[in-house]
């Protein structure tokens, strides 16, 4: 009778060993993927014009389509903005581009900045909101990114390119005169794209681009 106690007193030991062994590999696990998650990310951004674009503007216009759905989208990344803040990127990884894309008399650098985050999934990856302030010839750029995670790393971006456009046309066929008309024009960038560390990506649009990068910070 004492060895049969002996025995599951045994087995009741050895079960228990193993859960808590068990529960000690998960926390450990759930710990390591957490530390993993909260890694540091550096993220580029070089955003330029291009100064001779394929096809008229009106055309551009009418190819982004559905405005109204680029607008309510806009709207709602922005009223998501995280408190991380862009700053200039001073000799980042995108300077060689910067400056080969000011040398070139096709493209007007608008905006270079670069911010770090940690990375998440979906829905608590953070939404960094990027303008660039009125001009001459620019009302404005108004824009949201976003970094997440999943098995693989990706990267949203939505942004709107206002353009003051100026024409000429004649005024009045007797006096042969001529009269500037401006209006302002609204352009949609909404792409999703799978990213890589340390490579450099393009999201293209006939008006506009843009170059981004990410780089891990070693901790």
């Amino acid at each position: 009778m004492a060895i049969l106690v002996n025995q599951d007193l045994i087995r009741r030991w050895h079960l228990s060993t193993v859960a808590w062994s068990l529960a000690f590999f998960t926390v450990i696990g759930l710990f390591t993927s957490t530390t993993s998650a909260a890694r540091l990310y550096e993220v580029e951004v070089l955003l330029f014009k291009q100064k001779h674009s394929h096809g008229d503007n009106e055309s551009l216009i009418l190819k982004t389509g559905r405005s109204v759905d680029f607008r309510f989208a806009l709207d709602q990344a922005e009223r998501r903005r995280s408190n991380i803040k862009a700053e200039p990127a001073i000799g980042g990884h995108l300077s060689e581009i910067n400056t080969r894309l000011a040398k070139s008399p096709n493209y007007d650098v608008l905006y270079h900045v670069r911010w770090q985050q940690a990375t998440a999934q979906l829905p608590h990856a953070p939404r960094v909101g990027i303008s660039l302030p009125p001009s001459i010839s620019i009302t404005g750029i108004r824009g949201v990114f976003r970094l997440y995670a999943t098995d693989l790393l990706f990267i949203d971006a939505i942004l709107r390119f206002d353009e003051l456009l100026t024409r000429t046309h004649n005024s009045d066929k007797t006096k042969q005169g001529s009269q500037a008309d401006s209006h302002m024009v609204h352009y949609f960038m909404k792409q999703q794209r799978r990213v890589k560390f340390k490579e450099i990506h393009y999201f293209d649009h006939p008006r506009f681009g843009i170059f981004l990068t990410v780089w891990p910070i070693d901790e």
